[in-house]
């Protein structure tokens, strides 16, 4: 049975890199995404016993997710083929320095994901279950997917981590930050980004973000900032992590590589400053390459940029 169980939406990515932006004949490389499907995948790479619950359509792109999930040791033998509803798409289209990203996500098997869906014991025999607003967004059954799984997990004392992952262009953002707001109150550890923590509380100096969001009853906040490190914040009081300064190419993915080393950590009994130190280091090297799934780190080359991390710290 996984320890770390995630669920939400899979992506199969086309990625652009012609020079002037893509156009007849140009050339794509096949890759991965969605949050909680980079999520499963890191927490595998870190060392972590990993599952994911999700909903792919019948066709090539699910079969190559699939294989994805086998070929990384991703527990996802619940992942639901549905026979009516194609898999998630999105293109990354370049253009010099600018980057557009091009989502083919409507009506997709992963939209169509309910309560329903959720398989008996996997929910309740985690150690910890992660979620994002990404998959609230999608869909209302996805939303209601996301509210029946913390339920579950509240009930079998799973912890319950949650990115709020909040995306404007999916969703109006009044509508994100209600939800996102009223998620964070039911969770065990919220774990945002600096500018989704401006979105949800409306200030902007990162420790009044994270006194905000611990006022909505989280016990834990983790907020992510970039180069800038982390906060750790608890009723206790806050601490601040720092990164590694790295030349940062493409940030895609390093927030879920984040959300992953630090749920891996926590699972193997790690206080939520060295687990966040953990996940600093392990998200620095995402950073550094383009593409959210190749650049993860394996748990030898995280464990190495701990140590790397901390002797910068120190020195």
């Amino acid at each position: 049975m996984p320890e770390i169980v995630s669920l939400g939406e899979p992506l199969v990515e086309f990625n652009s890199e012609a020079v002037g932006g893509p156009r007849a004949g140009s050339l794509y490389s096949i890759g991965f995404g969605g949050d909680s499907s980079n999520f499963a995948v890191a927490v595998s790479r870190l060392g972590g016993r990993s599952g994911y619950l999700s909903k792919v359509g019948a066709d090539s792109f699910g079969g190559l997710l699939q294989d994805l999930w086998h070929e990384e040791g991703v527990d996802a033998s619940a992942v639901i083929v549905d026979p009516d509803h194609p898999t998630g798409l999105y293109f990354i289209m370049r253009y010099g320095a600018t980057t557009e990203f091009v989502y083919r996500r409507a009506g997709t098997a992963a939209s169509t994901l309910s309560p329903a869906d959720l398989p008996d014991g996997w929910v309740e025999g985690a150690k910890l279950l992660h979620t994002t607003g990404i998959t609230q967004a999608i869909s209302t059954t996805a939303s209601e997917t996301v509210f029946a799984a913390i339920e579950r997990a509240r009930a079998a004392g799973t912890k319950i981590s949650y990115d709020p992952n909040i995306r404007p262009a999916i969703w109006p953002i009044h509508t994100a930050r209600a939800v996102a707001r009223h998620t964070i109150s039911l969770v065990d550890i919220a774990v945002p980004n600096l500018e989704e923590g401006r979105l949800l509380t409306g200030y902007e100096d990162p420790r009044a973000i994270a006194a905000e969001l611990l006022e909505l009853g989280v016990p834990l906040v983790v907020l992510k900032m970039g180069g800038s490190g982390a906060i750790v914040a608890t009723p206790e009081g806050l601490e601040p992590i720092p990164s590694l300064p790295v030349r940062a190419k493409d940030p895609t993915g390093a927030g879920d590589t984040f959300d992953a080393a630090f749920a891996v950590a926590t699972v193997e009994g790690r206080d939520p400053v060295d687990a966040a130190t953990f996940a600093a280091a392990a998200a620095s090297q995402v950073v550094q390459n383009l593409g959210a799934v190749h650049p993860v780190p394996t748990r030898r080359q995280a464990d190495a940029l701990l140590e790397e991390l901390r002797a910068a710290s120190s020195a």
